[in-house]
């Protein structure tokens, strides 16, 4: 997703080719690889299946993940100060996210994960900024409204996919303090409050092309994109196979991606 949604940005913006999708994917496994090591270290009952896999193989993927992150660092520097800061952000996002203040800390909460609302917002921000921003930094690109578009597109994107697998750890959530739209509002209304974020986010791309910032065929891809996000929010709190929705999900970048190498190339 991560690799797809950098791609994406560069074939919109028509960046030259630059290495902003490998650091992208690197530090993406780099980070959701840490996390699901500290997922086991502080929710040790949730998602028991993968808490197996990741005792079974932590040393490789703690070493793994530390040496995708550590790649990813030094490409990073062949762009300067700006792509090193860019690269660091998502990195930084998760020990906010995941990790716990110490004890002494005078802020009144503990893992950001646990807040509603900022968990998933945070998420998305962080994404949202590495794939659109890197790409351009790389290619020593300026700032258009199509960069604004992207970067709130794929804000709303990601948000809206954080909160498809909150609805199979609604009960581990619960359990351990960790506030979504599931433990929060219930599975029935996360499925309305994702049909009213994903309407946002085609508001956004049809005000974009009435205002003269996409072509007709980017507008197009990136709606078709915004359908199949539609459609499976639909099956939220209707579905038997979360695991398989959420990988529906997050395959919507590569859907569109894909559809912007057709339009391209056809």
């Amino acid at each position: 997703m991560g690799v797809a949604g950098t791609l994406i940005t560069m074939v919109m913006l028509s960046l030259s080719p630059n290495p902003a999708p490998v650091v992208v994917g690197l530090v993406a496994y780099g980070v959701y690889v840490g996390d699901r090591i500290s997922d086991v270290k502080y929710d040790p009952e949730a998602t028991s299946d993968r808490s197996a896999f990741i005792g079974r193989h932590r040393r490789l993927l703690s070493i793994s993940s530390a040496g995708a992150y550590g790649l990813a660092i030094a490409i990073s520097t062949l762009g300067g100060p700006l792509a090193l800061a860019i690269t660091l952000i998502p990195g930084a996002t998760w020990v906010l996210y995941a990790v716990d203040l110490p004890g002494s800390s005078s802020v009144p909460i503990k893992r950001l994960k646990t807040v509603f609302i900022l968990n998933s917002t945070l998420v998305a921000l962080a994404w949202a900024t590495a794939m659109v921003f890197l790409p351009i930094v790389f290619a020593g690109a300026t700032i258009t409204p199509v960069v604004v578009v992207l970067a709130v597109y794929f804000f709303i994107d990601i948000f809206a996919n954080t909160e498809i697998p909150n609805v199979r750890d609604i009960g581990d959530d619960a359990r351990n303090g960790v506030a979504t739209f599931p433990t929060v509002v219930g599975i029935r209304r996360t499925r309305h409050l994702l049909y009213v974020i994903n309407s946002l986010s085609v508001l956004v791309v049809i005000w974009a092309y009435v205002g003269g910032h996409l072509p007709a065929l980017f507008a197009s891809v990136l709606l078709v994109g915004r359908a199949l996000a539609v459609l499976l929010n639909s099956r939220v709190g209707r579905s038997e196979n979360y695991r398989r929705l959420e990988l529906l999900g997050e395959m919507n970048h590569v859907v569109v991606a894909g559809g912007l190498l057709v339009v391209l190339f056809a």
